[in-house]
Protein backbone atom coordinates (compact mmCIF):
# COMPACT_ATOMS: atom_id res chain seq x y z
CA UNK A 1 0.00 0.00 0.00
CA UNK A 2 2.77 2.20 0.35
CA UNK A 3 3.90 2.47 -3.54
CA UNK A 4 0.41 2.89 -4.37
CA UNK A 5 0.84 6.27 -2.13
CA UNK A 6 3.91 7.48 -3.39
CA UNK A 7 2.77 7.17 -6.20
CA UNK A 8 -0.52 9.19 -5.61
CA UNK A 9 1.64 11.55 -3.84
CA UNK A 10 3.94 11.99 -7.14
CA UNK A 11 0.74 12.25 -9.21
CA UNK A 12 -0.33 15.03 -6.81
CA UNK A 13 2.95 16.83 -7.76
CA UNK A 14 2.43 17.17 -10.95
CA UNK A 15 -1.02 18.28 -10.70
CA UNK A 16 0.19 20.66 -8.68
CA UNK A 17 3.01 22.17 -10.89
CA UNK A 18 0.50 21.96 -13.94
CA UNK A 19 -2.28 24.16 -11.62
CA UNK A 20 0.36 26.74 -10.79
CA UNK A 21 1.28 27.40 -14.10
CA UNK A 22 -1.83 28.54 -14.91
CA UNK A 23 -1.30 32.16 -13.68
CA UNK A 24 -5.22 31.85 -12.01
CA UNK A 25 -5.98 32.42 -8.38
CA UNK A 26 -8.68 29.56 -8.02
CA UNK A 27 -5.83 27.08 -10.03
CA UNK A 28 -3.49 28.51 -7.56
CA UNK A 29 -6.21 27.29 -4.84
CA UNK A 30 -7.34 24.33 -5.98
CA UNK A 31 -3.68 22.88 -6.80
CA UNK A 32 -2.86 23.68 -3.38
CA UNK A 33 -6.06 22.31 -1.75
CA UNK A 34 -6.02 18.98 -3.74
CA UNK A 35 -2.51 18.58 -2.89
CA UNK A 36 -3.32 19.80 0.53
CA UNK A 37 -5.30 16.43 0.75
CA UNK A 38 -3.23 14.02 -1.10
CA UNK A 39 -0.56 14.97 1.52
CA UNK A 40 -2.90 14.78 4.53
CA UNK A 41 -4.01 10.97 2.79
CA UNK A 42 -0.69 9.72 2.81
CA UNK A 43 -0.23 10.28 6.75
CA UNK A 44 -3.66 8.62 7.02
CA UNK A 45 -3.13 5.49 9.30
CA UNK A 46 -5.56 2.55 8.44
CA UNK A 47 -7.28 -0.27 10.65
Amino acid sequence: MKGIKIELLGIGIILLGLAISTNNFFGYVSGILGFGIIVAGCFYKEK
